[in-house]
């Protein structure tokens, strides 16, 4: 099967025009085989990328018949919040079902909205099928949810303890944080896992409560590393935080030493 991979930079160039506009180039391309499409779509150039890509393949009468998506672009702005801002995630939906993919697999994607919006799209939770890897190497490893929605993507019946946000009831002002166990964690050890973490506040906010339950050790695991920034904070009150590639390369970057990023080409969680 042809591949054209955006993520490690294969079957493909880009010139960069003068004014900074891209132009994308393929390699030479089979036209009566199927294409599998990799990529990561974190900012508008990846998605204008994207979007000549399908001009390409249309033009030629080549389907797609993989497309991987390792991060999606607006997942979080999965609604019309009000009449004067945009719904970023239809838009950039609206991009991908130009490719007409015979099937899309999103990496851990961070609201159901993205499965019905995008076409023929599953989901591949890679914190999920992480979490079962570390739990073979520490049978005794116990999950944390950070908030509710970690509690509706991964099941309350998996977690020993369940964390919430304390708001003032009448400003709607956070006030602090709450870990509620189910059983006494004193000793043992704790994996805290979410889908995303972007400057790390709440984590952050979490690690003090949590301490207060005595654990052995506290880990954190999120597969949607955002900012530099927000994995240093996590990795100073963390003993171990682990990673995914999702967003980008973080091997390019220099990590603190207790930080463990996985490769998804290597994981194999389709």
């Amino acid at each position: 099967m042809q591949i054209i991979d955006f993520i490690n930079g294969k079957g493909y160039q880009v010139i960069n025009f003068p004014d900074g506009e891209v132009h994308l180039q393929l390699d030479p391309l089979n036209r009566k085989e199927g294409v599998i499409v990799k990529c990561r779509i974190t900012n508008a150039t990846e998605l204008f990328l994207l979007m000549q890509l399908s001009d390409i393949l249309k033009r030629q009468c080549i389907e797609v018949s993989i497309l991987e998506i390792y991060y999606l672009m607006g997942m979080r702005c999965d609604r019309l919040f009000d009449i004067d801002r945009p719904f970023t995630l239809s838009i950039v939906a609206n991009v991908v079902n130009s490719l007409n993919a015979e099937t899309v697999y999103i990496y851990e994607p961070h609201s159901v909205r993205c499965l019905k919006l995008i076409h023929h799209s599953f989901s591949s939770d890679l914190t999920w099928y992480i979490k079962s890897r570390l739990l073979e190497q520490n049978k005794g490893l116990l999950l944390v949810a950070p908030d509710k929605g970690s509690v509706n993507r991964y099941r309350d019946k998996y977690f020993t303890v369940v964390c919430d946000k304390v708001r003032n009831e009448a400003t709607g002002e956070l006030q602090g944080f709450r870990a509620t166990p189910k059983e006494d964690v004193a000793g043992r050890d704790l994996l805290v896992i979410d889908d995303l973490c972007d400057g790390g506040g709440t984590f952050v906010g979490l690690a003090p409560k949590l301490r207060e339950l005595n654990p052995n050790t506290m880990s954190l695991l999120v597969t949607h590393a955002i900012q530099k920034q927000g994995v240093e904070k996590v990795a100073a009150v963390y003993d171990k935080v682990y990673i995914t590639d999702t967003y980008k390369d973080w091997t390019k970057e220099s990590l603190p030493a207790n930080v463990t990023v996985f490769k998804v080409d290597e994981l194999n969680a389709i």
